[in-house]
């Protein structure tokens, strides 16, 4: 039997963990300190700290 389709934000996770070299995990653990609480925020804070936009959008 196959396994189930991944599907909406998990379906980047794979990518993300092997372009920047970290856990999921770890990137929420991260984000959860990063004192930012909007999504606009957050996307920002990646891109200056970790010069990571992921697949996330600001406009």
């Amino acid at each position: 039997m196959a396994e189930p389709q991944v599907k909406g934000p998990a379906s980047y996770f794979p990518s993300i963990e092997k372009k920047y070299g970290r856990p999921i995990a770890e990137w929420k653990e991260l984000l959860r300190g990063a004192g930012p609480t909007t999504h606009k925020e957050l996307v920002t804070w990646l891109k200056t700290e970790h010069g990571s936009p992921g697949p996330a959008r600001t406009s």
